[in-house]
């Protein structure tokens, strides 16, 4: 299953996605590329969450591999749809209404990959904490397509919040 996603948000991003404008999105996939690969980085003995092995098992034989290819693959397409089928005009209650249906989407994505064993949660991490975190996410890849820097602070201080929250020892860092 993990590999079966990727083509069909690939088969997605060919119908509503703005390939035209794939440049201008480029920056954004890279702030959730780096993003995701920091989080595999930082918190691979410690995860919140884990994708897990479904009947690919050959095809990718490690946790990393499935990462991986979720980082590269799955979502650098989201974000592309995502920013393709933004709201164009300056409308808040158009950029709110985006954003949450994009969350609940992605909690409805990863409420089936949960109940189909893809993914595992771990050290008091659950879906509503993985609402909180899709909703703020959405949010960040909004303000990073118009002010990236804004972005990067935002971030810092969400992982901050989360850190401090989760009570993460920094010694995980050694």
């Amino acid at each position: 299953m993990q590999i079966i996603y990727p083509i069909i948000f690939l088969l997605i991003s060919l119908k509503w996605g703005k390939w035209k404008n794939w440049q201008t999105y480029y920056p954004t996939v890279l702030f959730m590329v780096v993003g995701n690969l920091l989080y595999c980085f930082l918190f691979y003995d410690y995860p919140f969450w884990r994708f897990e092995h479904t009947f690919e098992k050959k095809v990718l034989p490690t946790r990393m591999s499935i990462d991986l290819l979720k980082t590269f693959t799955s979502f650098p397409i989201l974000v592309f749809i995502y920013l393709s089928l933004f709201p164009e005009e300056k409308n808040f209650k158009k950029y709110a209404m985006h954003i949450l249906t994009w969350t609940i989407l992605f909690c409805a994505i990863e409420y089936v990959s949960k109940l189909l064993g893809m993914i595992s949660y771990h050290h008091g991490w659950n879906m509503w904490w993985s609402l909180v975190f899709n909703f703020t996410m959405f949010t960040l890849l909004a303000i990073h397509y118009k002010r990236p820097i804004f972005a990067w602070i935002l971030s810092t201080i969400f992982i901050l919040f989360l850190w401090n929250v989760f009570e993460i020892n920094f010694k995980l860092l050694e």
